[in-house]
């Protein structure tokens, strides 16, 4: 759950401070003269298991051709952070990754220059070799590995880092590490584990998140071929109106059996009667009219505001208004959520897709009440995450049954698992009022936001903080009113952006169609003010990238103007165009 009232915090400060790094965490040098390197990132399909390794090759300096790249297990305190997630892998990797190859690079030099009585500062690196020019001699990583390894390392944050213009593997097309195995068939994916007395497992939850089991016919279901178990899940599920992101085990009827199509089989003649709970009397059109209802009400909650909003309507010249609405999205992820996991002697090994393994390790050590310190957990490349696989039930789920019945399980959800109950991105509700004056300029600007949540506690990725046009507006609120909703979200991709800027974006095009203007120039001439204010209110955001830069947002507005020819394209009876800008995770785009 999210808190209006948190304060904003830095990119730093939103994640856990990350363990101090050491080369041989990351990199082993073999005889051969390869190197593996260790990805420690979940890799969900973005590509973090080749261009993570790539920043420690690169200040390594090694023969790219000659690396090798090798999954972590979950370790934070030897490879720091390993989530996958809020698009900030590769940003919160950038420094200390290639300072770890750095390090690695200056124990081989020190190693060689050892080995030859030579300075240190006459030795230099190429492709996996030290060389010393003044005496033509050389020795490959391979050769000095062992010698480097008895080296002091140096202190990361003081080697030297290569000039961009020195890079060799960096900023180069690279294969994906992976792209043979999956082309061919090859490729390891979570449903692909395998472990030997493996039992499958599936799931039957109640139509209604959060509702429980009054009678079911496990007698018979249990009878059915290929059936080793079926119970009832004892649900942590707690009864607050606004669930967590991580709410513990949902109730719901656990099947195992031989293979997952005896599981998936046994899980046609099952037959529940469900005490649907308090989350039956919510739907689509409830909500609609409810937030229709708020959107005349004063808002509940004051996000951020600054100027005369009263003022500014009052003078204005045209006034526009518009309501905004849209859906719940499921992820829809390629490959159904599920994990593998084996309990035996007191241990407990977990094969995941979870873009968040820490957060998973701790939710199983929390709700079945064992040590984190017994729980290994391999990362396992997933077929897709967009912020669903941030979420671990399916891991908890999993762990949960091999606990209880005492051999491996694979727990797979099916396609209708996955979208029936999935950690949804929220739908939402703006209502907003522009105000605009004699001579077309934007001077006010107001949205009211109904979300879910209660009180002052919204939903999982119901966010919306300081957004454009915030700050370049002279008057300016966003405000909050929250309604109760018994169903999990999550995010999903650019979590409150991926709503939030079709919502203001499309808006801006009302209030420049309004004023008779091009829409180019009115986002422009937004971009080009600096409204000083009293900030009256905190952002939102959770963790932040940092602040929008008008410069660049206005860049690739005019960039994407200039490559489409926007001034000279001209709508015709049933074709129009538009143009469109956002600032996102760091990153500025326009189309």
């Amino acid at each position: 759950m999210i808190a209006l009232d948190k304060p904003i915090r830095t990119l730093a400060q939103g994640f856990p401070q990350q363990a101090p790094l050491v080369p041989e965490s990351f990199i082993r040098i073999h005889p051969d003269n390869t190197i593996t390197i260790m990805a420690r990132n979940p890799e969900i399909g973005q590509g973090v298991r080749t261009s993570l390794p790539m920043m420690i090759a690169e200040e390594l300096d090694a023969d790219w051709s000659r690396v090798k790249i090798e999954q972590a297990d979950l370790n934070p305190a030897k490879f720091g952070m390993q989530m996958s997630g809020g698009s900030f892998s590769t940003p919160m990797a950038w420094e200390p990754l290639r300072r770890m190859g750095a390090a690695g690079r200056q124990l081989l030099i020190a190693a060689a220059a050892q080995k030859w009585g030579v300075p240190i500062s006459e030795c230099s690196t190429e492709l996996s070799r030290v060389v010393h020019k003044a005496s033509g001699r050389s020795a490959t990583y391979g050769e000095l590995a062992e010698a480097a390894s008895r080296q002091t390392p140096a202190t990361p944050d003081k080697v030297p880092l290569k000039d961009p213009r020195d890079y060799r593997i960096m900023g180069k097309p690279q294969p994906n590490c992976d792209n043979h195995d999956i082309v061919t068939g090859k490729q390891v994916f979570g449903i692909d584990v395998e472990l030997p007395g493996l039992l499958h497992a599936v799931i039957q939850k109640c139509p209604v998140f959060g509702g429980t089991v009054k009678v079911a016919n496990l007698d018979e279901v249990r009878k059915l071929p290929g059936v080793r178990h079926a119970f009832e899940i004892e649900s942590s599920l707690s009864k607050e109106s606004v669930v967590p992101g991580e709410p513990g085990l949902e109730p719901g009827i656990a099947i195992i059996a031989e293979t997952w199509w005896h599981a998936q089989n046994a899980r046609k003649s099952l037959k529940v009667e469900w005490d649907n709970g308090t989350g039956a009397s919510q739907n689509t059109d409830a909500f609609l009219k409810r937030a229709q209802e708020m959107f005349k009400q004063d808002p509940a909650n004051m996000g951020h505001a600054y100027g005369d909003l009263d003022a500014a309507f009052k003078s204005a010249s045209k006034v526009i208004e518009a309501e905004y609405v849209y859906p719940f999205l499921a992820h829809g992820t390629l490959e159904p959520q599920g994990s593998t996991a084996s309990w035996k002697d007191g241990k407990l090994e977990i094969w995941t897709t979870s873009q968040q393994p820490g957060g998973g390790s701790g939710l199983v050590a929390q709700h079945l009440g064992i040590s984190a310190d017994v729980i290994t957990v391999h990362l396992i490349r997933a077929g897709g995450g967009f912020g669903r696989r941030l979420m671990n039930d399916y891991l908890l789920e999993a762990a949960y049954l091999t606990k209880k019945v005492g051999v491996p399980v694979k727990l797979l959800w099916s396609r209708e698992d996955d979208f029936t109950h999935d950690s949804y991105r929220p739908g939402g509700f703006h209502h907003l009022k522009a105000a605009i004056d004699a001579q077309g300029h934007l001077v006010g600007w107001r949205q009211h936001f109904v979300t879910f949540g209660e009180g002052r506690r919204f939903s999982t990725a119901a966010e919306a903080g300081e957004d454009f046009p915030s700050n370049f507006v002279a008057n300016y609120g966003l405000y909050f009113t929250a309604m109760p909703l018994r169903l999990r979200t999550g995010w999903l991709r650019a979590p409150g952006s991926n709503a939030l800027c079709w919502v203001v974006q499309s808006f801006l095009d009302e209030c420049a169609a309004a004023a008779g203007r091009d829409p180019l120039d009115l986002q422009l001439e937004i971009l080009s003010a600096t409204i000083p204010h009293n900030d009256s209110g905190q952002s939102q955001r959770r963790f932040g990238p940092p602040p929008l830069n008008p410069a660049r947002l206005k860049g690739v507005l005019e960039l994407v103007a200039e490559k489409s020819n926007w001034r000279q394209l001209k709508s015709t009876k049933g074709h129009g165009y538009g143009i469109a800008t956002t600032f996102c995770h760091a990153g500025y785009f326009a189309e």
